[in-house]
């Protein structure tokens, strides 16, 4: 397998596919032939977007096997994935080869099960978003470990200078750009601020200068905007929504 660099002027023209791609099978496209730029055969960028706790909305740009996606998600391999768990937890890209995986555990048989498929050795890169989204960009590559390893070597600064793109992108075209929840007023994201701190009302309208009235007011409106029955739940939807976040910043 012949590994060709991506230089700096086709870097460009990546870049300018991915803003200008208008649907999300033009983003495929594009994803499929970065994918085999680097010498990978697979690819798949999944966007986790943070609509419920219990069941979040999962947009994909998917150039995996269509047997090994069916089988991931019937045998709930998401719970044992590895890759997913590194992802939850870093920023940086890794290489499926440097995970550290207990002989016999569910990691390591669904990692077997994953060679099966094809998908020997990858390349992974995480990306948090500010609007609470994590998204995964895969590469995967069939070949022997050593030839597999030094391709997934090869990609590893090359995927992170390209995802943030994709993921605007996926955004853009998937319509979440537009679509970005209710608008709070400034008062109701710091009623909403100190209740997560677990402040009663009393005691956020003493910190903001207010009656309780008047703070009972600003979070019953900014229920009604979430489309919420209650506190903790406001708390928590504003959150996944990103509205509230920690000062500073």
């Amino acid at each position: 397998m012949r590994l060709r660099a991506i230089d700096v002027q086709n870097m460009d023209a990546l870049r300018q596919r991915f803003t200008s791609a208008g649907t999300m099978d033009e983003l495929h496209a594009v994803c499929r032939d970065y994918s085999e730029a680097l010498g990978f055969q697979h690819f798949v960028y999944a966007l986790r977007v943070p609509t419920h706790f219990a069941d979040a909305r999962l947009i994909m740009v998917d150039g995996y096997p269509p047997d090994w996606v069916k089988h991931y998600f019937e045998q709930h391999h998401f719970d044992a994935d590895p890759v997913m768990a590194y992802c939850a937890q870093h920023v940086v890209p890794m290489c499926w080869s440097d995970l550290s995986l207990e002989p016999g555990s569910q990691a390591e048989r669904m990692m077997l099960e994953a060679a099966g498929f094809g998908l020997r050795d990858g390349v992974t890169m995480p990306l948090h978003s500010p609007q609470g989204e994590l998204g995964i960009l895969s590469f995967a590559v069939d070949a022997a470990p050593k030839e597999a390893r030094l391709v997934c070597q090869n990609a590893l600064l090359q995927i992170q200078m390209i995802v943030g793109y994709l993921h605007e992108a996926v955004r853009r075209v998937s319509g979440l750009v537009d679509n970005s929840g209710p608008v709070l007023t400034s008062r109701e994201i710091e009623c909403l601020r100190w209740a997560a701190d677990g402040k009663t009302s009393g005691e956020i309208a003493q910190l903001l200068g207010l009656s309780e009235s008047t703070a009972n007011f600003h979070m019953n409106n900014a229920m009604r905007k979430l489309d919420v029955v209650n506190r903790q739940q406001a708390v928590a939807k504003a959150t996944l929504q990103g509205h509230i976040q920690p000062r500073p910043f």
